[in-house]
């Protein structure tokens, strides 16, 4: 040790307390695991995450955005490892430096240093917001952009202050890097014209799936010349193909993209396109945002070097990341819990559980709370379009501690619950009395929700299905 610097000490010292805490944890089968390890570590050096940053040798990840963030990780992650990366990762989906640090703590050995020939890369996905606070600390060789919509304005602040902050951020490094934009987003494709480095762009052409109406978009309606924009062809919310008519911008033909889309109810079915390249690509999860998903994972991995054919063979390989359409089964009877904090999400949800055919019934349990994880303003469910369901013939049953506030949201949008109860426990088994074996449960929880249905299901003896750990 005697060749350390003090500050060397001070980190290996924060990594090891972390990694006891972390260790604790797991044998307590409590929960923190995920994020407590960096609260640890971080309050022992302060500057701890711009130091394990600096030592990835093959640089630093970052995956943020609104949407998509944990599963566009899981995909790259199941790439990464099948084109042989030694990578750190927070696949788990705690997202704030806490989260990063502890990643880093967790994958340490019990002198705070790494394995031989490992964890040479570090991928985070990071929340939104933490990015442009964390980001010269970071400092990341690729920096994945996947889309921005309104979310938790509680803790956000409307979109547009988003934007300025990631433009100020990308502008502002120190060092040119990579940046892996979605141009199928207005506010995302900015940030092209900040950027001194490489930029890789991913987007959907296939005008099969437009939408004929703007519904609620709220999140890029002007370009920065404060004109409207014009959508030749919108997929989702306000993702699209756009312009201005009144200056010369306008959505870029992007270098990674899905033609030739085919959504089913349980998987999707695209051709992944890289420049000259052309796959098959079948992934086990519906709908479109799996989508974008994919594809922001393949551009990533196509700008970190990965061969086009290796992206496209695990593209195919890969399953649902906890929470995220993850199926369990229990007592003959499916549960799939879909994940949604946004109207853009939860519109994109309603499209995946409705059925082919109007005849078909609809079992859902709906799930609001309110916690700082979730967004303590649910006004939120307004703005989403739940009358898509009112056609449908849906046994509806309300919790969470906004379960009132759901209920009511439903009942303005023509469905009224069968059962209204904030205890989570209670209503996800009140639900399943409904349903004969080999039917299904629809679970559209916020994030906390999420996992409270995840530990309930997990603790029974009901099976897995879906599941990457």
């Amino acid at each position: 040790m005697s060749g350390w610097s003090m500050n060397a000490l001070k980190d290996r010292i924060a990594l090891v307390l972390g990694r006891l805490t972390g260790q604790i944890l797991h044998l307590r089968r409590k929960d923190g695991a995920t994020a407590l390890p960096g609260l640890v570590s971080g309050l022992i050096s302060k500057n701890l995450l711009s130091s394990l940053s600096k030592n990835m040798t093959d640089g630093v990840v970052t995956i943020s955005g609104t949407n998509g963030k944990t599963t566009t990780t899981n995909f790259l992650n199941f790439i990464l490892n099948n084109a042989g990366f030694m990578f750190v990762t927070n696949t788990a989906g705690s997202n704030l430096e806490r989260g990063l640090i502890s990643a880093y703590a967790n994958s340490v050995n019990f002198l705070g240093g790494y394995p031989k020939n490992k964890q040479r890369l570090g991928l985070f996905e990071v929340d939104e917001a933490e990015l442009a606070r964390t980001f010269d600390q970071l400092r990341p060789r690729v920096a994945t952009f996947l889309n921005l919509f309104r979310d938790q304005l509680d803790r956000y602040g409307e979109v547009d202050s988003l934007v300025s902050r990631w433009q100020e951020m990308v502008k502002g490094r120190s060092e040119p890097g990579c940046i892996v934009i979605n141009v199928d987003d207005p506010n995302v494709c900015k940030l092209q014209k900040y950027m001194s480095g490489d930029v890789i762009t991913f987007g959907i052409e296939d005008e099969n799936l437009k939408i004929t109406e703007l519904y609620n978009v709220k999140d890029a309606r002007f370009c920065e010349m404060g004109n409207q924009l014009q959508y030749d062809v919108l997929y989702m919310s306000h993702l699209g193909k756009w312009r201005c008519n009144c200056c010369t911008t306008a959505r870029p033909d992007p270098m990674v993209s899905a033609q030739n889309i085919i959504l089913k109810n349980d998987s999707c079915i695209f051709d992944l396109v890289v420049k000259e390249f052309r796959y098959k690509i079948s992934i086990d999860m519906p709908g479109l945002y799996v989508i974008y998903d994919a594809i922001a994972a393949a551009a990533t991995a196509y700008a970190l070097g990965v061969k086009t054919d290796l992206i496209a063979e695990s593209l195919n390989q890969v399953k649902a990341p906890h929470g995220r359409q993850e199926i369990f089964v229990a007592d003959q009877k499916e549960i799939r819990i879909l994940l949604t904090k946004n109207p853009t999400g939860f519109n994109e949800t309603i499209k995946i559980i409705i059925p082919d055919s109007k005849s078909v019934g609809i079992n859902l349990l709906a799930i609001l709370n309110d916690g700082i994880q979730d967004g303590e303003d649910v006004s939120w469910i307004y703005d989403a379009d739940l009358e898509m369901l009112k056609k449908y013939n849906v046994d509806l049953v309300c919790s969470g501690t906004r379960a009132s506030d759901f209920a009511l949201r439903w009942h303005l949008a023509g469905l009224d619950p069968r059962l209204v109860c904030s205890d989570i426990e209670v209503s996800l088994y009140k639900a399943l009395d409904n349903i004969s074996p080999g039917g299904r449960l629809e679970v559209i929880a916020t994030y906390t929700a999420m996992l409270q249905v995840r530990s309930i299901l997990t603790s029974s003896s009901g099976e897995v299905e879906n599941e990457i750990l």
